[in-house]
């Protein structure tokens, strides 16, 4: 049985059904009870090796996040660890990476604790090539918690577009 939310066009698929909302950029997947999927991209008019020497670090995000004010970065089984102070005294987000591909241009992360309105929380930030420039693109993967589906896809797509338009104006030349 498919329901609908009542905001975002978001459906929670029957088993076996992928449900898209492309104008949103979210996918809800068949096989976790709540997933949804948040994605964003945006087309920065610079070139992917630039962008990926501004972004690329696993604790850079402090260089172009507007929400972010500091980033630490440490190490957990020899996996990086950053600590996200975020802006507004909202709290701390500790991630740990768990994967890279320098030629590809992503790293890929999951949550470990923090205030995000989540819980198994996965995400991949990607440079592709496009003309003279480049796509950045951002994807999570998680289940809401402590708000709706839809609150939870808003905020998280609300930090991504924030972050988009940090790096699109630290990659402006």
């Amino acid at each position: 049985m498919q329901t609908r939310a009542r905001t975002t066009g978001i459906r929670k698929p029957s088993p076996g059904h992928l449900v898209i909302a492309v104008s949103l950029g979210i996918v809800a997947h068949a096989g976790a009870a709540s997933a949804l999927e948040v994605t964003r991209s945006r087309i920065v008019a610079a070139p992917p090796a630039a962008i990926w020497s501004l972004i690329g670090g696993f604790c850079d995000i402090a260089r172009w996040h507007p929400q972010v004010t500091r980033c630490t970065l440490s190490s957990e089984d020899g996996a990086p660890v950053r600590a996200l102070v975020a802006a507004g005294g909202l709290g701390t987000l500790i991630e740990i990476e768990t994967a890279r591909d320098e030629t590809a241009l992503s790293y890929s992360y999951r949550l470990v604790s923090g205030p995000l309105p989540t819980k198994d929380y996965t995400s991949t930030l990607s440079v592709t090539p496009i003309g003279k420039g480049a796509t950045v693109t951002w994807t999570a993967r998680f289940e809401a918690e402590g708000m709706t589906e839809a609150e939870a896809v808003a905020d998280i797509a609300g930090v991504y577009e924030a972050g988009l338009a940090g790096i699109a104006k630290e990659a402006a030349p």
